[in-house]
């Protein structure tokens, strides 16, 4: 982390620079293209919708630092989510990552045998202050060993369709773990996680769907932690040395190592459009977000459709009111471009609410199509019932028995048509 720091210090002295070189230039007009970022490769996409609106280089393949954190920060929530472990939980620090939790140079959050650290402690410790010695005791615990978690890293980026290849859930190179045990057996000595822009974008999609709330997180510029005060190194943080208002940036992750430069994934919000943003691999990353998140909203217009409420009318005449988990579905088109787009609903009921006869509140009972023919994007949203609710007046005539009902179960599970919409 030092090593970092010595590095913004640098950087942001040539950034205050070029500032006042070109303080007071043109603006650049609302159909300007999105120029070269200048780094490695770079990934823009719509979180909802996963609609692309830039990428260069986004499939190739770099050193991504502490980025790796994101997906080790996921497979917590997932755990977490799996009743597998508990915020809550203690969890026992390995005396090697005490030891690297004293390295000036690899540690943010120095750690003692005698200290007590929660999951929830060490997710703060790994989104704010990037300390490896954080990810790496989550890794540990969540899977029962680090070779077993770089094992879930990899099979989960498999799952998923990325190309990537972890071989530490810090972020770390083996150069860099090789004095503290925490080298994949079978790995090469300067091996280190390779990962494509595209891919870790796709990472921070999954989790922020899998907690919304990692934002609140990772917009902190600073945390306790066992009463011990650390520090997030996101320069577009409010109040941070690259803070643009007009960016609406809000986390997400930072990385550096000599090898990887610097990378970032952030995320920030247009017109309450969730979007995500990385750069990978380089000197000037924090300023060239600003600016590519510029150009983006200059090239692109956000079309939203608004998501509402609704009333679901079943076969039997009972109204369900159902939501969605969000209050609008985005579609992007060039500036000058409109948009041509078309919604329909349909109800949806499962094989278990059938079988049962009840809809439960929380349950899933229709979908929102929406389709903008101009970009060829289709996107589905769920809508869940409120309350609970009875489908039918005899639950018998959805149980599976030798009777007559169970061929009306089948014809009813498989011939959705007979429900009708509340529209």
């Amino acid at each position: 982390m030092k090593g970092l720091k010595r590095w913004l210090v640098r950087v942001s002295l040539g950034v205050t620079i070029m500032a006042g070189l070109t303080a007071g230039g043109p603006a650049q007009s609302a159909s300007a293209a999105v120029s070269k970022v200048p780094a490695r490769s770079a990934y823009v996409m719509d979180a909802q919708s996963g609609q692309v609106l830039y990428q260069q280089n986004a499939n190739r393949k770099y050193p991504i630092a502490s980025l790796s954190k994101l997906l080790t920060v996921y497979l917590t929530v997932k755990a977490i989510d799996n009743g597998k472990i508990k915020w809550t939980d203690q969890v026992p620090i390995d005396h090697q990552l005490i030891r690297l939790s004293h390295s000036s140079v690899y540690s943010s959050l120095r750690m003692t045998a005698k200290d007590k650290f929660t999951v929830k402690d060490l997710v703060v410790a790994a989104m704010v202050a990037s300390s490896n010695s954080a990810a790496s005791a989550l890794g540990d615990y969540v899977a029962g060993s680090n070779s077993a978690f770089i094992d879930q890293m990899n099979q989960q980026s498999q799952d998923w369709g990325l190309d990537a290849h972890f071989i530490s859930s810090s972020g770390l190179d083996n150069s860099d773990l090789k004095d503290y045990h925490y080298r994949l057996p079978g790995t090469g000595a300067s091996e280190q996680n390779l990962v494509s822009a595209k891919a870790i974008t796709v990472v921070a999609q999954h989790l922020l769907e899998a907690d919304p709330t990692i934002t609140k997180i990772a917009s902190r510029t600073q945390a306790k932690v066992n009463g011990t005060k650390i520090y997030n190194e996101n320069s577009c943080l409010p109040g941070q040395s690259q803070y643009k208002a007009a960016s609406q940036i809000d986390g997400l992750k930072t990385g550096y190592t000599e090898n990887a430069k610097l990378c970032y994934t952030a995320t920030f919000k247009v017109n309450g459009e969730r979007m995500i943003a990385t750069i990978l691999g380089g000197d000037t990353t924090f300023s060239a977000m600003n600016k590519l998140i510029k150009q983006v909203k200059q090239t692109y217009q956000l079309h939203a459709t608004s998501v509402n409420a609704r009333t679901v009318t079943l076969v039997n005449g009972t109204k369900v009111t159902a939501t969605p988990k969000t209050s609008q579905v985005g579609t992007w088109t060039k500036s000058q471009e409109d948009a041509n787009v078309k919604t329909s609903f349909s109800p949806q009921l499962t094989a278990a609410e059938l079988k049962r006869g009840q809809i439960e509140a929380g349950d899933p009972v229709g979908e929102l199509t929406v389709a903008d023919q101009q970009t060829g994007l289709t996107q589905h949203v769920t809508y869940y019932a409120q309350d609970t609710d009875t489908l039918f007046t005899s639950h018998q005539a959805f149980k599976t028995t030798k009777t007559e009902p169970a061929p009306l179960l089948r014809t009813l599970t498989t011939q959705t048509a007979v429900f009708a919409s509340g529209l």
